[in-house]
C-alpha cells in the first residue's frame, strides 16, 4: 500500500468520526472540546492550550468553549498562581456527556486489534505527528510521560512525596500520580531537540 493510500484511509477514519460527532447536541468541535478538557492537566487547561490542540485560531476555539459554557459543560475558574488567567473543567453534565461520546466507535473499533497490533499502530501515528509537527507552525501536545521535561524525581525545595514522586522540569513544579498520563501544551517528544538547544 503506498503512502498516499495510507494518509486516504486515515482522512477517511477522522471524516468518519467527525461525522459521529452531530449529535443534534454538541458539535464535532465541542465535542473536541470536551475531551481535550476531561484530558488537559492544570496547566493546560485554557483557551489558547485547546486552540494549540485543535491547531485552529483562538477564536475558533473560544466560539466552542462559550457554547459549552452556555450549555453548563464546561466552568472557568481563575487560576491560583495568576488570577487573570482562567482554567475550565468539565462539570457534572461535562461529565455524563462525555460517557456517550461518539468518539467511543473509534475507541472500540481500534481495541478490536490485538496488542501488538494497536502498539504498532501508536508507534507508527506518533511518527506521523511528530513529522507533522516539525514540518508546521502547530506543536504537540502529549503526556508527561513521554516528554523530555518529565522528570522522576523531586530536586531543589519542592515537597516530595516519595522515590517516585515526579516534576516538570520545564516548569519547575510538582506532577501528581494522577496528572502523568494528562495531555500538556507544554509537551516536547523525547526524541526532539530543538538545533539552538531551547525548548519550544
Amino acid at each position: 500500500m503506498s503512502a498516499r493510500e495510507t494518509a486516504e484511509l486515515l482522512l477517511q477514519v477522522g471524516r468518519l468520526v467527525q461525522a459521529e460527532g452531530y449529535d443534534g447536541e454538541l458539535s464535532p468541535a465541542q465535542w473536541m472540546a470536551l475531551r481535550f478538557f476531561a484530558r488537559a492537566n492544570p496547566f493546560s487547561r485554557t483557551p489558547s492550550a485547546f486552540a494549540e490542540f485543535q491547531a485552529t485560531t483562538r477564536g475558533t476555539a473560544t466560539q466552542a468553549i462559550k457554547a459549552l459554557e452556555a450549555g453548563g459543560y464546561l466552568v472557568r475558574q481563575p487560576f491560583k498562581t495568576d488570577g487573570r488567567s482562567v482554567s475550565l473543567r468539565l462539570t457534572s453534565k461535562g461529565k455524563k456527556a462525555l460517557a456517550r461520546d461518539p468518539f467511543e466507535v473509534l475507541v472500540r473499533a481500534v481495541d478490536s486489534l490485538d496488542a501488538a497490533e494497536r502498539t504498532a499502530m501508536r508507534r507508527a501515528l506518533h511518527q506521523v505527528l511528530s513529522t507533522l509537527a516539525t514540518s508546521g507552525a502547530h506543536r504537540r501536545i502529549g503526556v508527561c510521560q513521554d516528554c523530555t521535561h518529565f522528570g522522576r524525581e523531586m530536586c531543589g525545595n519542592q515537597p516530595s512525596t516519595g522515590p517516585s514522586a515526579a516534576e516538570c522540569l520545564f516548569l519547575g513544579v510538582p506532577i501528581q500520580p494522577e496528572d502523568v498520563g494528562l495531555l500538556c501544551v507544554h509537551f516536547q517528544p523525547m526524541n526532539e531537540h530543538r538545533e539552538d538547544g531551547r525548548t519550544p
